[in-house]
């Protein structure tokens, strides 16, 4: 098995490292946002070599990311390509450079990696930071959206590791990971278990939008319903269950008794319709 790691990055990285009672004042105070000051620490190879260290010292505890990513790889026999998502502000990109340096000594191939704007970035003249940010958004969805479905193409599966970065950026790597029908996982900080998404969206064809206009009232399915359902429509009722847009009640034996559209399936169903009309 094959498989492709798209992680977003954050600066935990960098917050992590200032925690340190040993480290410059300057660093320790140093805002995020402070473009200028980081750029410096980006070109000082001592400082830099200093971060990697810390990193290479206890990765679980001081990268988001590879507390998430090696914890989720940690019984996989499988050969990992490792993609980071990074924005262009120097803080992320001092973070971005530490992970592909570590993994790269652990033995992974990296993809090279593509920057999209942060909200911190100094924009040129004229430049609406805003504007640029929301566009990046969009353009880092389309991008991850390609990028899966070219590895899934060449036998890949693939991963989203959404645990470190800016809030739009962790729900876009997410959003990507469900429209791709990707594998989406994150490490929550609070009890440090690795949580996996369920399918969160699912666009429904052919013989399942059929089934979804039968259920459309919003009644539920029973008894004689359900046999001629089960019998019409058995691959789509379970593939539609598991994307969770209808719901499926079973019995002590589990035989299905029950099945009804869910709000989502609906909503859906909708969106579908009038896109037809």
């Amino acid at each position: 098995m094959k498989e492709f790691h798209i992680i977003n990055v954050g600066a935990s990285i960098i917050t992590n490292y200032q925690k340190q009672e040993k480290i410059p004042l300057e660093i320790k105070n140093a805002k995020l946002s402070d473009n200028e000051f980081w750029k410096k620490i980006l070109d000082n190879s001592k400082i830099m070599k200093d971060i990697y260290q810390f990193i290479k010292s206890d990765p679980l505890k001081n990268s988001a990311e590879l507390n998430a990513f090696l914890k989720k790889i940690e019984n996989s026999k499988s050969y990992i390509e490792l993609y980071f998502i990074g924005t262009k502000t120097p803080v992320n990109e001092i973070c971005v450079r530490t992970l592909e340096r570590y993994m790269k000594e652990l033995g992974f191939s990296i993809y090279t990696s593509k920057e999209f704007p942060g909200y911190f970035l100094k924009t040129f003249e004229g430049e609406d930071r805003k504007k640029e940010f929301v566009k990046g958004i969009s353009d880092m969805l389309d991008h991850l959206v390609r990028l899966a479905q070219k590895k899934k193409e060449e036998g890949y599966k693939v991963f989203f590791n959404s645990t470190g970065g800016f809030k739009a950026h962790v729900i876009v790597c997410a959003l990507a990971g469900f429209i791709t029908h990707s594998e989406v996982y994150y490490l929550n900080e609070e009890f440090q278990d690795i949580i996996n998404f369920p399918p969160l969206l699912y666009i429904p064809k052919g013989k399942e939008i059929e089934l979804l206009n039968i259920l459309s009232d919003e009644k539920p399915r029973l008894g004689e319903e359900i046999e001629i359902l089960l019998n019409d429509f058995a691959e789509e009722i379970q593939r539609l269950e598991f994307y969770g847009l209808i719901e499926v009640e079973c019995n002590d034996y589990d035989q299905p008794y029950k099945v009804k559209i869910k709000k989502i399936g609906k909503l859906i169903l909708n969106e579908i319709t009038k896109n037809k009309d």
